[in-house]
């Protein structure tokens, strides 16, 4: 079987590392995301926009090094007609691991045929207790996502609408291929559908399978279901999206 330039295979490889957890909880919470999603070029509002939030926990010093340990949230949405979406907030909750750095939380929009766009939050600190609350400086603007232009399926070189796809690819793998435990991939059915559908164009178009994030879920199922049994099966799951 022949593979595409993406492969996240290698995370399995970490995943046991980068989700080691350390002993020391903190608490945290996050406030509301939401924003309208429009055309980059026409300024109409764009309907279908898959959005995904991931809070991410870091073991480490708040600015020096370290890796990702959990997630302490995952959540999506996808713009209605107005092009508006809309992320409840959530907590206080008790970290599984790590701190929750300056940058949280991730915000990411897709939509076929546009330029994947990620955005980035900021957190506040309590000083009087150890909460770290999740902010959006960008609550309730306008978000432009340009249309791909020279969009080319059978082309899966650098700098085309393959290395566009890719990119949320590697970026949502942060979360899934390296916290497999957490079975962050059954928070974001939209996105993951969404995601599938390009990939099934994509191998359509080369005439082999591409894989992606949701192809490594479903080539991987066995690994899942091994590692973690608790969150049932992906390939299942994928396949039930759909139908």
């Amino acid at each position: 079987m022949k593979h595409s330039a993406i492969r996240l295979t290698f995370g399995f490889l970490l995943a046991t590392i980068l989700y080691g957890c350390a002993p020391e909880q903190h608490v945290y919470s996050a406030d509301p995301v939401y924003a309208r999603v429009v055309d980059a070029d026409t300024n109409k509002p764009l309907e279908g926009v898959a959005v995904v939030a991931y809070w991410e926990l870091y073991q480490g010093s708040i600015t020096g090094d370290g890796m990702p340990c959990g997630a302490a949230n995952v959540e999506e949405a996808v713009t209605d007609k107005d092009g508006w979406f809309h992320i409840p907030g959530w907590g206080p909750i008790n970290g599984p691991c790590g701190i929750m750095r300056n940058g949280n939380p991730l915000v990411y929009l897709f939509k076929s045929g546009y330029v994947y766009q990620r955005k980035a939050g900021g957190v506040g600190f309590n000083t009087n207790k150890p909460v770290s609350v999740a902010q959006v400086w960008w609550n309730g603007q306008t978000i432009k996502l340009s249309i791909f232009t020279d969009i080319n399926y059978h082309d899966i070189g650098p700098g085309t609408y393959w290395t566009n796809f890719s990119a949320i690819n590697t970026d949502l793998g942060l979360f899934i291929t390296y916290m497999p435990t957490q079975c962050n991939w059954k928070m974001i059915p939209n996105m993951l559908r969404a995601l599938e559908l390009e990939r099934r164009t994509f191998s359509k178009a080369v005439g082999y399978p591409i894989d992606g994030i949701t192809g490594e879920l479903v080539y991987q199922d066995q690994w899942f279901l091994k590692i973690a049994t608790q969150c049932g099966s992906p390939k299942a799951f994928i396949e039930g999206l759909l139908k």
